[in-house]
């Protein structure tokens, strides 16, 4: 489903990727690990137009995407959940849910996609009227993957979806993902820095070290894998 081969990103004139190229495909999940500032989100960010890389290919169902300005992205049916999840704290949650079908007319496929949502997760049905500023950590994600699914995406990039939030929390979140996996066949892309939990819902994984894909290959190898399990795992 989507391809990325030998991107070269930077920030100015220091180079952050260095032939970067990874596979998702179709109903994957497939995590990025890596240390801070190993170059996970600027991938994320090259991927989807935010930081264009230099060089290398993007492709989306075998569709060049380089040059597809990021906002067009929810068109092709990839959405983006970032770190800190961004949404609008004085507005409504159903209200920042909405915002994540900008640009559809379709009104019965909105109200039936929020309607999904609230059926993922009952508790953003509960707080729908509530500004989304007063949630707590776990409710904002929420909220913000919500926001992801309302395109109906066949691919989700999620970044640092678990960070700040509460063990009982996380566990909800990756339960949802599945779910969306084997239900929907929606396919992710996942940085995530709780290795042990990513790997253990995913199918296959790579891990960068200085701006480079160092290892690669099926999460339940990369569980038992020597080298990971001592630079990630904490074993």
């Amino acid at each position: 489903m989507l391809k990325v081969k030998s991107i070269n990103a930077f920030y100015g004139d220091i180079q952050i990727l260095h032939n970067v190229s990874l596979e998702v495909g179709k109903g994957e999940i497939v995590t990025l690990l890596g240390s801070n500032g190993a170059g996970k989100t600027t991938t994320i960010k090259a991927i989807c137009n935010l930081n264009p890389a230099k060089s290398g290919e993007i492709l989306f169902l075998d569709k060049h995407i380089e040059k597809t300005p990021s906002y067009k992205f929810p068109h092709l049916g990839i959405s983006l959940v970032p770190e800190g999840r961004h949404l609008f704290p004085d507005m409504s949650v159903k209200d920042n849910l909405l915002m994540g079908a900008y640009g559809q007319n379709d009104k019965s496929a909105i109200n039936s996609a929020l309607e999904e949502v609230y059926d993922i997760f009952p508790r953003l049905k509960e707080r729908s009227s509530q500004q989304a500023g007063t949630l707590s950590g776990g409710e904002q994600q929420m909220c913000a993957i919500g926001r992801g699914l309302m395109i109906h995406p066949m691919l989700m990039i999620l970044d640092e979806p678990s960070l700040g939030l509460a063990p009982v929390i996380v566990d909800k979140i990756f339960d949802a993902l599945k779910l969306l996996q084997t239900r929907d066949n929606v396919t992710f892309l996942l940085i995530e820095q709780n290795a042990q939990l990513a790997l253990e819902c995913s199918n296959r994984a790579y891990v960068m070290e200085n701006g480079s894909i160092v290892i690669e290959g099926k999460a339940e190898e990369m569980l038992s894998s020597k080298e990971v399990q001592k630079a990630y795992l904490g074993l």
